[in-house]
């Protein structure tokens, strides 16, 4: 497993290790062969990027690239921001941290396949989610059908 970290913010201290045992237990048995970057950015980088790739001018909090196809090789850079992540917290009453792997793990589960396009989708996505953050040992709010 090959992971790189790159923090390109000021409002938050990433913990390397932290995403590491992210994309480990995310991955399972798959991270082996994993190559994945993460860039961890304010709302203003992640809105350009945003625009640049998706011709959206809004902020979001977490994009996910994938950069290549091949099945037995998970290769992707997931840009997280960091800011969007902490006045979420703060305004959810939530842990700042558990907020950020939060983002980790709905950006691995995009590489994966999952979606959240429709309502359907986004509720397994997010059941994967709360499981995964629960295994971490985060408790963060589920998601309920409509939100």
């Amino acid at each position: 497993m090959k992971v790189e970290i790159a923090n390109l913010q000021k409002h938050y201290k990433i913990k390397n290790n932290k995403i590491k045992q992210v994309v480990k237990e995310v991955l399972g048995k798959n991270s082996d062969s994993a190559k994945l970057s993460f860039a961890f950015v304010d709302n203003k980088e992640i809105k350009r990027l945003n625009q640049k790739y998706f011709d959206s001018n809004e902020v979001t909090d977490v994009i996910a690239f994938p950069l290549n196809n091949h099945k037995n090789t998970l290769n992707g850079e997931i840009v997280v921001s960091v800011e969007t992540a902490v006045d979420t917290a703060v305004k959810e009453n939530v842990d700042i941290e558990g907020e950020i792997i939060l983002y980790v793990v709905h950006g691995i589960l995009h590489l994966l396949g999952y979606s959240d396009v429709n309502e359907d989708d986004a509720m397994i996505m997010h059941e994967k989610e709360s499981s995964i953050l629960k295994t971490l040992g985060y408790n963060m709010p589920t998601v309920e059908r409509g939100l």
